[in-house]
C-alpha cells in the first residue's frame, strides 16, 4: 500500500511537505478506520484541501523529452540517496520533475496549452467540486456535526479577512514603496492569482457551513458572503488575469526605444488603469461583505 501511494504521489509532482502529510495520513487512517469507505472519504476531502495550495502549478505531470535523464522520472523525494563528500555526509537528490520542465523549457514547449491545464479552471474545476459536495443532498460535508462546522467557519472567516486585511492594507503598500516598479507588479502577478484562490476557497466554506451555526442571521450572512464571493471570483477569473496581461505588454513597450511615446503604449497604460481601479474596488468591496459578516458572526456570542 506504501508503494502504490509513493508511486501516484511523485507522478502527481506534489510539494514535499504535502507528499509527507498524505501519505503520512494515508498510512495511519488506513490502520486505524473501521472500513475502507470512510479512509477513502477522509483522504479524498484531505486531498482538495491541501492541493489548493499547490493549484497555480497544477497537478499535470507532461511526458518527459528525450533529452532529460532518466532519473527524472521520480520525484525527488523518493529517490534520495546518501553520499560523502570532503568528510561531510548527506543526501543527494535527482532534480525534480518541475525543474527538469523548468531547465528544459528554452528546448520549446512540451504540450500545448489546453484550457483543462490553466490555472483558471483547475481553480474553477475544485471550487465547483467543493460546491457540490457542501450543498449536496446526503453529502457527508453537508451533514458534519454542528461544532465541526462551527471550527471551520470560524476558521475559514479568520483566514479569509486576516489575508484581505493585511495583504491590502500592509503587504501591498509597503512592497510598492519599497520595491522598483516592475519588481513589484511581477510579485503581485504571482500573488494574487492565490491570493483570490484562498478568498474564494474560504468564502465557500463559510457559506457550506453557515447553516450549521446557530444564533447566526442566516440570510444576512449569506447576502454578505454571497456578495465577497462574487467579488472574489470576478477578481480571480477576470480582472486580475486581464490586469496582470496588459501589465507584461507595457513592460515590453517600455523596453523599446519611443515605447512610451506611441499610442499603442498610452492605451495599454489606460486600460490598465481602468482594470486595475476596477479589480481594486471589487477588492474593496469584497472586505466590507467580510466586515458584515463578521458584525452578524458577534452578534450572536453576546
Amino acid at each position: 500500500r506504501t508503494s502504490a501511494v509513493n508511486n501516484c504521489l511523485a507522478s502527481a509532482d506534489l510539494d514535499k511537505a504535502l507528499c509527507r502529510v498524505i501519505l503520512f495520513t494515508v498510512i495511519n487512517r488506513s490502520r486505524k478506520s473501521k472500513t475502507l469507505c470512510s479512509t477513502m472519504r477522509f483522504n479524498s476531502l484531505l486531498l482538495v484541501f491541501f492541493s489548493c495550495a499547490n493549484l497555480s502549478s497544477g497537478f499535470q505531470h507532461p511526458v518527459k523529452p528525450s533529452g532529460i535523464p532518466a532519473a527524472t522520472k521520480a520525484h525527488h523525494i523518493f529517490t534520495s540517496r546518501p553520499f560523502r563528500k570532503n568528510g561531510k555526509s548527506g543526501l543527494f537528490r535527482h532534480p525534480s520533475p518541475r525543474t527538469a520542465a523548468s531547465n528544459a523549457a528554452t528546448e520549446g514547449d512540451w504540450t500545448k496549452k489546453r484550457l483543462h491545464n490553466t490555472p483558471l479552471f483547475r481553480s474553477g474545476a475544485i471550487l465547483a467540486a467543493l460546491g457540490l459536495a457542501g450543498f449536496a443532498s446526503g453529502s457527508p460535508i453537508a451533514k458534519m456535526p454542528s461544532k465541526v462546522a462551527a471550527v471551520l467557519h470560524l476558521l475559514s472567516f479568520a483566514t479569509w479577512f486576516g489575508t484581505v486585511f493585511y495583504t491590502t492594507f500592509i503587504f501591498g503598500i509597503t512592497a510598492f514603496k519599497n520595491l522598483p516598479r516592475k519588481m513589484f507588479g511581477k510579485l503581485q502577478s504571482k500573488l494574487f492569482p492565490k491570493y483570490f484562490m484562498l478568498g474564494s476557497l474560504t468564502i465557500l466554506i463559510q457559506l457550506i457551513t453557515l447553516s450549521n451555526l446557530s444564533g447566526v442571521t442566516v440570510q444576512k450572512s449569506i447576502k454578505a458572503l454571497g456578495v465577497s464571493f462574487g467579488m472574489t471570483l470576478l477578481n480571480q477569473f477576470y480582472l486580475e488575469p486581464a490586469s496582470t496581461k496588459i501589465m507584461f505588454a507595457r513592460y515590453e513597450r517600455e523596453e523599446e526605444d519611443g515605447g512610451k511615446e506611441t499610442d499603442e503604449y498610452k492605451k495599454l497604460a489606460a486600460e490598465f488603469g481602468k482594470f486595475h481601479g476596477i479589480s481594486s474596488l471589487t477588492n474593496l468591496i469584497a472586505m466590507c461583505g467580510a466586515v458584515a459578516h463578521g458584525v452578524y458572526l458577534a452578534s450572536a456570542l453576546v
